[in-house]
């Protein structure tokens, strides 16, 4: 850490903050069994992690989940190493969510692989049961905050999705894309 971060900070706040995330990843991993954490992850308070039986919920080295962060996993959930959820993010799989390394998704992103089924105009929704897709996220992500990524979407690498879009369609490597739904504004370039 460099002498002015540590100037601006104070030692003792800086020692304080990294006793408390160690203290979290080990209470985390004490409260849940089924979720796997790499080594040196931060898990803030007020993180809810739901992880059915024979679902898998793994994060890699050094992620962040920091507040108010909600999982719910009946199928496979994989993160990779140094990504970073927000404050009040949704990841939620039915069936299965990927998300790459060295990602970022702000505050109150919402990943989703399902949703209500809604067919049969002669039934309720709440009783046509769900539908589901595999959901893909490459590395070097940034979600901006309240970002939704629908079920069955791809996000290619190196994408930037822009604050309050709904990713409904797969996004290309090395894009920026914002809206509802969520469109390629343009590329980046080397």
């Amino acid at each position: 850490m460099s002498p002015e971060r540590r100037d601006e900070f104070g030692r003792l706040f800086l020692a304080r903050g990294f006793v408390r995330r160690r203290l979290g990843l080990q209470w985390a991993r004490l409260r849940h069994r089924r979720v796997s954490f790499g080594p040196r992850c931060d898990v803030r308070a007020g993180t809810r992690l739901r992880v059915a039986k024979g679902a898998l919920a793994r994060f890699g080295a050094g992620c962040v989940l920091d507040r108010g962060f909600d999982l719910e996993c009946r199928g496979t959930i994989e993160v990779g190493d140094r990504t970073v959820f927000g404050h009040h993010c949704t990841v939620a799989a039915e069936q299965s969510i990927t998300i790459g390394r060295d990602c970022l998704l702000a505050e109150m992103v919402s990943v989703r692989d399902h949703d209500h089924a809604f067919d049969d105009p002669d039934r309720a929704v709440l009783d046509q049961g769900r539908s589901t897709g595999p959901v893909s996220i490459g590395d070097n992500v940034w979600l901006g905050a309240k970002v939704t990524v629908t079920k069955g979407t791809t996000i290619g690498s190196d994408v930037v999705v822009g604050a309050h879009a709904v990713v409904t369609t797969d996004l290309p490597d090395r894009c920026v894309a914002a809206g509802i739904p969520a469109r390629v504004v343009r590329q980046l370039d080397g």
